[in-house]
């Protein structure tokens, strides 16, 4: 069996689609964010839920496990801290590969906003 690359065509549909689903994987309503396509493909509106819910788990993890930043705050301002965070999980593609990746996308994240989130 002969394997072959996909179309540049095919190649830009796949990244539109993996786009839009990590998109709404980070968002706070991943269902409506998807809207239609989820139901044109078959998906399933509970489990779109619970794996969005495991990408803020894993993302929360990684960064409380390399950033004393975000570790602090959670200490001083939970309730700060998550709102934050929520705002960080939508606004910021989850492109980290490991904990302290995650850490500097954050405190990046938080450095470039207009007022420091932590006041």
């Amino acid at each position: 069996m002969s394997e072959r690359s996909p179309s540049p065509d095919r190649l830009a549909q796949i990244e539109a689609q993996q786009r839009l689903l990590g998109e709404a994987l980070t968002s706070t309503d991943p269902v409506a964010r998807l809207g239609e396509r989820l139901a044109e493909c078959g998906g399933d509106e509970d489990g779109v839920r619970v794996a969005a819910l495991l990408v803020a788990k894993l993302r929360f993890q990684r960064l409380s496990n390399a950033s004393p930043m975000a570790n602090e705050w959670f200490a001083a301002d939970p309730e700060g801290f998550v709102a934050a965070f929520r705002e960080y999980q939508e606004s910021i593609a989850s492109g980290a590969l490991d904990p302290w990746g995650e850490a500097e996308l954050f405190a990046r994240w938080v450095e470039e906003r207009p007022s420091d989130p932590r006041r």
